[in-house]
């Protein structure tokens, strides 16, 4: 993992000097590992598994904000915000690096590179949430879908069925779909033959096909 997290560039030795304690933890599936308003005291690296980053609405509804998979950080925001502004609840049993803020604070000023990491990762999650609100404003309901379901199988360079373990009310949290409008979608795309779904694992025999299908308005391209 240290290639992809924000200790990378960083040999063994300057790892060793660091005086910064990391903590492995295993979570089961839908722990809840900090809630919206909790005070910040942790960062995680996702070692393995899947966590929904989730946000309540005026209304009382979730909606998902982000999807994390391997390589991922979160919970950074407490660098600058005393509280967490979403909840951040594991979809898998979930393998983490929990990393002590305050330590975490001392270490990045202290070393150029661990800030220079910590702000790219910053930067890049910006994009993708620019990215995705662009989709949900110029892609119908099926591109979104299809988009997103290339996009997943996409991170998981095996090829094959990939772990799966999203309902469709969590996709429809993500994007912005009613489940059952999702549950629809998802029928349509298997009675077609462009995906298949078993025992929380998805496979997509040809991702181009399932886009040349779902996306003709052309916003896919």
């Amino acid at each position: 993992m240290r290639d992809r997290s924000i200790f990378a560039g960083l040999s063994l030795d300057d790892l060793r000097a660091l005086g910064m304690e990391v903590q492995d933890i295993r979570v089961p599936a839908a722990s809840t590992l900090y809630l919206e308003g909790d005070r910040a005291r942790y960062a995680y690296t996702l070692r393995q598994g899947a966590v929904k980053l989730v946000k309540t609405l005026p209304n009382g509804r979730a909606q998902i904000v982000r999807l994390l998979r391997h390589g991922d950080l979160f919970g950074f925001e407490g660098l600058r915000e005393a509280r967490h502004r979403h909840s951040a609840i594991t979809l898998t049993q979930t393998d983490l690096c929990q990393l002590d803020l305050p330590a975490l604070e001392a270490l990045s000023q202290r070393l150029p590179s661990v800030h220079g990491a910590i702000t790219q990762r910053w930067f890049s999650a910006l994009q993708e949430a620019e990215n995705r609100i662009v989709e949900l404003g110029a892609k119908k309901a099926e591109e979104r879908l299809a988009t997103f379901l290339c996009q997943w199988c996409s991170a998981y360079p095996q090829g094959g069925a990939v772990p799966f373990p999203l309902t469709r009310q969590e996709l429809g949290e993500f994007l912005g779909l009613s489940t059952e409008h999702v549950s629809r979608l998802m029928a349509e795309f298997k009675r077609q033959g462009l995906l298949s779904e078993r025992k929380g694992t998805l496979d997509i025999p040809d991702s181009r096909r399932l886009l040349q299908h779902a996306c003709t308005s052309g916003a896919c391209a």
